[in-house]
Order: structure tokens, then sequence, then C-alpha cells
């Protein structure tokens, strides 16, 4: 099917899934629309999208982000939900596009998707960026006329306007010889702590050490130099000594009767997550390209020579020459597992839930690496739970998960060791969760490498793709988990798998 037949086909069917997905979402507001006004809407915005994918005209799909930004402002929504509402429709159409579209016509479009969401984020972005700087600087201006006009209403209006700035989602903050003078809770809150914990502390103390030197040049420039970065983004650091992705706007100005750094401090982790899913999708899409065509120049007369060299084997009476094609079925075998994990992350999952005995699985997926283990010399230590009986997933999806993780344990042991495996219930508040944790005594990987583990192409092995952990990591969030990695603390790597229990 060509992209226009899709589009004026499947139309009716992209709206009322993606409707679904935006409207069973209870993290953002949209469930408590009337429904039709919600479809009119989506409908609209479906139809806009598909004139800038089909057309490249951009007319509607502007008017619809200025109409909709104005809307969704005025009713207190957040940036990010209005973002997620559109992220929502490209989960939507992606498989969709996968599934039915010619080949050919497969790249423009999802080229012209990818450019149609970048533009719609950051409109949005820029939009609530433009209300909140008029917004402020037009309440400023009446403060300065009311002041003028009736000096004797300056502690009321002084009032109005501490409550205007503790009204907004940001953080506001004025900065005097490098101490807090002011901040609002959202400031405050934004770093784990109460109001009266800011005010008097150094500024430095809210940014992550990576950045502290960047912000204070930045902090010193801004005395003497009119033209100093508005915006600057860094990583400010929480109570607890997690960090986040974090955008201020500042500038110098009067507080009080002295000059200040005045400031409003974001937010922006969803805004960076969603820039590397981005980027993220545009590696797998240039992935996807590359296994097609190795699929096509390399399978077939792979298949071949593994045929071949199992006859050999079968009728080699000399043991030293069994033994070198018994190597090189092995390098066939790594061959055609790297192929298989390109394949594997080229195309849209889709999972078969069913109820599965999880014990059953594990000890399945092991008979199924018994004679590795055999070969490598390496022991096996299972533990099991015994109030985890039996969990909704995809029994392929999920044993091709494990197998994943029992090979690289074992790899990692080339000469003997041991591989623990355990399964637990986990709780976390009002949710179920089962816990899968899979460890070796391997030689691990250097500490700076271990946030880099899951990334796509990225591998430690010289013979690696590095889409094996990311492949493990697609399964398991597909099914609503998530997969942790972490050093032992003597030796090897332990990676958790949480998947839910119903």
């Amino acid at each position: 099917m060509n992209t226009r037949e899709f589009f004026q086909l499947r139309h009716e069917q992209i709206v009322a899934l993606w409707f679904k997905s935006l409207y069973s979402d209870r993290s953002i507001r949209y469930h408590r629309e009337p429904q039709q006004d919600l479809l009119s809407r989506m409908n609209h915005a479906a139809i806009a999208f598909r004139q800038v994918m089909l057309h490249d005209d951009w007319t509607d799909l502007k008017e619809f982000i200025t109409s909709i930004a104005q809307k969704r402002f005025s009713e207190g929504f957040k940036v990010s939900e209005v973002q997620k509402a559109f992220e929502l429709y490209r989960q939507t159409l992606v498989p969709l596009l996968f599934a039915e579209i010619e080949a050919g016509e497969l790249e423009p479009v999802i080229t012209k998707l990818q450019e149609c969401m970048l533009f719609t984020i950051t409109q949005f972005s820029e939009f609530f960026q433009s209300i909140h700087e008029n917004f402020l600087r037009n309440h400023t201006e009446i403060l300065e006329k009311k002041i003028e006009a009736r000096t004797h209403e300056l502690a009321e209006s002084k009032q109005k306007y501490k409550t205007l700035v503790e009204d907004i989602n940001d953080g506001f903050f004025v900065l005097a010889e490098g101490r807090v003078v002011f901040a609002n809770r959202s400031f405050a809150h934004m770093h784990g702590y109460t109001i009266n914990q800011v005010l008097q502390a150094n500024y430095l103390d809210f940014v992550a050490m990576e950045h502290r030197d960047q912000i204070r040049k930045i902090y010193e420039l801004s005395f003497s130099h009119s033209q100093v970065p508005a915006r600057i983004e860094y990583m400010r650091l929480y109570r607890d000594g997690s960090k986040q992705s974090t955008e201020i706007i500042a500038k110098r100005s009067m507080f009080g009767h002295d000059m200040a750094n005045i400031g409003i401090c974001r937010d922006i982790s969803e805004r960076v997550e969603l820039e590397n899913k981005y980027r993220e999708t545009e590696k797998l899409k240039a992935l996807a390209q590359q296994a097609a065509s190795l699929a096509h120049e390399v399978r077939n007369p792979l298949s071949t020579v593994r045929m071949n060299m199992q006859l050999f084997s079968e009728t080699e009476m000399d043991p030293e020459r069994f033994q070198l094609l018994q190597v090189c079925l092995a390098e066939v075998t790594q061959i055609e597992r790297s192929l298989q994990e390109m394949m594997d992350i080229s195309f849209p999952l889709r999972l078969a839930h069913q109820t599965i005995d999880l014990r059953k699985l594990i000890e399945h997926c092991l008979n199924s690496m018994r004679q590795r283990l055999t070969n490598n010399q390496v022991t096996v230590f299972l533990k099991f739970n015994r109030r985890i009986e039996k969990i909704k997933a995809d029994p392929q999806r999920l044993e091709q998960a494990l197998v994943n993780l029992l090979f690289n344990a074992v790899e990692a042991q080339p000469s003997g060791g041991r591989v623990a495996i355990s399964a637990r219930p986990y709780n976390a508040g009002a949710d179920n969760w089962v816990e899968i944790l899979i460890s070796d005594q391997g030689p691990g990987v250097p500490k700076e490498m271990l946030p880099y583990l899951l990334d796509p192409m990225f591998s430690q092995k010289a013979t690696g793709t590095g889409l094996g952990l990311h492949n493990v990591k697609r399964l398991i969030e597909a099914h609503g988990g998530s997969v942790r990695v972490k050093l032992n603390r003597l030796r090897g790597l332990s990676v958790y798998l949480r998947l839910p229990a119903g």
C-alpha cells in the first residue's frame, strides 16, 4: 500500500487507536474531557499531520498548534501533557506504517513524521515559554505603574506579586552575592527542600558537581558583561543526590535597591528524554535498513555453509579436522546470532500475552543453554520464591530476553564460574511486580560505562553488535517492565528485570 492510500483508508482507525491510548492514560488529564469533543480535536490534528506528510502543507498544523496551546494553557495543562498526547500519536502511527506501507515509501513518511513531532514539541515549548515570559513581564509593568501612582499600596502590591510567583509551576529565584535571597515553593520543591532551607544557601549547592564550574563562570561574567547566556542548561542536584536536566532563564536586574540575578528554573527532563528517543529512533531506522540488507545478502548463503559443515563434521574421522569444523560452526552461530539481533531490533514488537509458569520458563531457558553451560564449565544456582507462581507475559519474547542474558553471563565466564538466577515478588505502592535477577562472576564493565550498557550499538565485546542488551530492554519495557544493571560488590554484573505480576 502506498502512503496516500494508507492515510485515506486508515484515517479513522488511526484516530480511534490514538483516542483509545490517550483517553485511557490516567497520568494526563485528557480523560476528564467529553469524549466527543476530544475525538473531534484529535481528528482535526490527524488531518493536519496528514496534510504535512502527504503534501508538505504546514498551514493546518500551525493553526491547530496555536489554538490548542492557548486552550490547554488556559486550562492549566502542563506542556509535557500536551507533548505526550502527540507522542502517543507517533506511537500509534509507527506500527501501522511498518505493517502496511511499501518499503520504498516507508523511510520518507517516517522522516516526515519525525519532523512533524519535533516541530510540534518545539512549538509548544516556545509557545508556553512565551506565555510565561509575557505574563511575568506584563505583571511587572503593572506593578511599576501602581508603585508610581500609589506608593501607599506598596505592601499590598508586593504581597500580590509574591502570590503570583508562588502559583507558577516553574522555580522562581533571586541571587544576591552568590546566595538565594528569594525563592518560590516550586524552586524549593524542585530541589527537595523547604523555602526556609533554600534561603541564604549558596546557589552552587543546587548544581551537580560536573556543571558547577560552568555555572560559576556564567554567574561571575554577568557582573561585568551585559551579554551573557540568557538560557542555560545544566544538571540540578536534588537533596538525595539525584540529578535532573534543568534549564535556567536569568538576567541582571534590580531587586529592592540592589542589583541581583533574577531567574526562572524549569525542569526539562521530559523534553530531554523525548529528544533522546528521537535520536534513538534515527539510529534504529538506519539499523533497520542495514538489517534488511544483511538478511537478503547473508542469511541464505550462511545457512548453506552451516549445513555443509554439519555434513562434513558428521563424516570426519580426523580429530584435528573435526575440531576445526566445530570452531567454524561456532563462528557461524555467532554470525547468525548477531544477524538475528539486528533483525529483532528493526521490527516493531507485537506481544501475545498469556498466563505462564515463570519457574518452568526459566528452567526451559536453562535446558536450552545446557550444552553451552557444560562447555564453559559454568555452574547455575536457581533460587525461586514460592509466592511466585504464574504471570501474564509473552512466553516467546520473555524467553528471548532471558536466553540473551544467560548467553551474555556464560560468555563473560569462558573458563568456569557461576551464574545466579533468582525471582521474587516486589511491591511498589499499590502495584505488584516480579523481579528476576541474573548475576555472573565475570570481569564486569568499567563503572563509567554502566549507564550506556542498554543503549543501542554500545558494546564492550570485540565481536559484539551492541544490540543484545538493548533488545532485552525493548522486550521488557514492551511488557510494561524495566531493566536495571548493577556492578557486583566483588566482581561480575547483575541484571534486574522487573515485570508486572498480573
